[in-house]
């Protein structure tokens, strides 16, 4: 629970700070993308939109950081790619449903919000989710090194000791 908390508070406060950060740089303030013709409700709420990765981070680096910590470099860049594809699959049904939750909120509720919430609205993140996170350049380049190095420190902070007879 505690490696789960750190990755949680680290990768959320790291997110967020880099989503300011760049918020300041880029052009328009465009550091997420976002399909056309709808609502970019990521960029009214954008610490929601944040957290929903930090969590599946945090809980799937909470799995594999030993593993990463005894694994080599190369091994270590293909399990950071594997990590941030993972989370980005996970998050994206939530990040659909939450979408769908704010526009609710924006007054286009339907009779059938129930199943518009619960069943449509994952598949709509899956869809969209994958175009959304490739076009947030250079959010999400940045969000790999971090995810990389962050988990790296979670490893070697709550690294198992083992004795030896």
């Amino acid at each position: 629970m505690k490696k789960f908390l750190f990755y949680f508070a680290s990768s959320s406060i790291l997110a967020v700070a880099v989503f300011y950060a760049l918020w300041f740089i880029v052009p328009m303030n465009y550091v997420f993308g976002f399909p056309w013709r709808m609502a970019a409700y990521h960029y009214d709420h954008p610490i929601a939109y944040i957290l929903i990765p930090c969590f599946f981070y945090s809980v799937i680096a909470s799995l594999v950081a030993d593993y990463f910590l005894q694994a080599k470099k190369l091994k270590r860049i293909l399990l950071t790619v594997l990590i941030v594809l993972l989370t980005v699959l996970l998050s994206c049904p939530f990040g659909g449903m939450l979408w769908n939750f704010h526009d609710m909120q924006a007054g286009y509720f339907p009779n059938n919000w129930k199943n518009v919430l619960f069943a449509k609205a994952p598949v709509m993140g899956l869809q969209w989710g994958f175009a959304i996170i490739a076009s947030a350049i250079p959010y999400n380049l940045i969000g790999t090194v971090i995810c990389y190095f962050l988990t790296l420190k979670g490893g070697k902070m709550f690294q198992k000791n083992v004795v030896s007879n």
